[in-house]
């Protein structure tokens, strides 16, 4: 869910940026079924990617924007399943406008409020800061995730490499997983 907003499409001259244009470290705070639950994202701007460590411990995935590659990489097994990024990468489109929605502020920072669809069609408002960092995201009039703590700093780029001595699994492409 988290991807599909991050990817949501920007037309009209007056658009955000829907990716942060430097590198960021933001904690954010989901709507979970019994208790809310902590997703952090990474962005290594200059390295062209982001790397996700959802709520379940034990994984994480590594986006590749330049190479269009998703890395999930999972501890417990030493293993990582690569495939084609696909619509998860994280930017924006051109068939889906924004509108200015106002102003608010998040874990202190201020951000602008835009209406936007989703990658399902429905309306969401989105609160994204000048330089692209996504802060909040409701829907419905739930708020599906929030920023709880953002950090810019350079990141890392160990955060970003898969450990050598990891098992690589290739996906394979879409059309022969339909067959």
């Amino acid at each position: 869910m988290l991807l599909a907003l991050l990817a949501t499409p920007a037309l009209a001259e007056d658009r955000p940026l829907v990716s942060p244009s430097r590198d960021v470290d933001v904690v954010y705070v989901m709507a979970g079924p019994e208790a809310p639950l902590a997703q952090r994202l990474r962005w290594g701007v200059a390295l062209g990617k982001l790397r996700v460590d959802p709520p379940s411990p034990g994984m994480f995935v590594i986006i590749d924007t330049a190479s269009h590659v998703m890395q999930t990489v999972r501890e417990g097994d030493r293993s990582v399943l690569e495939m084609p990024a696909g619509g998860v990468l994280p930017g924006a489109a051109p068939d889906a406008g924004f509108t200015r929605a106002g102003e608010a502020a998040f874990a202190g920072l201020s951000c602008t409020q835009w209406r936007t669809r989703d990658a399902a069609g429905r309306e969401v408002l989105v609160c994204l800061t000048a330089d692209g960092v996504l802060l909040r995201a409701e829907a419905d009039g739930l708020v599906l995730l929030q920023a709880a703590r953002v950090s810019f700093a350079p990141q890392p780029e160990q955060v970003f490499r898969v450990p050598p001595d990891y098992r690589k699994i290739i996906s394979p492409p879409a059309s022969a997983q339909r067959r």
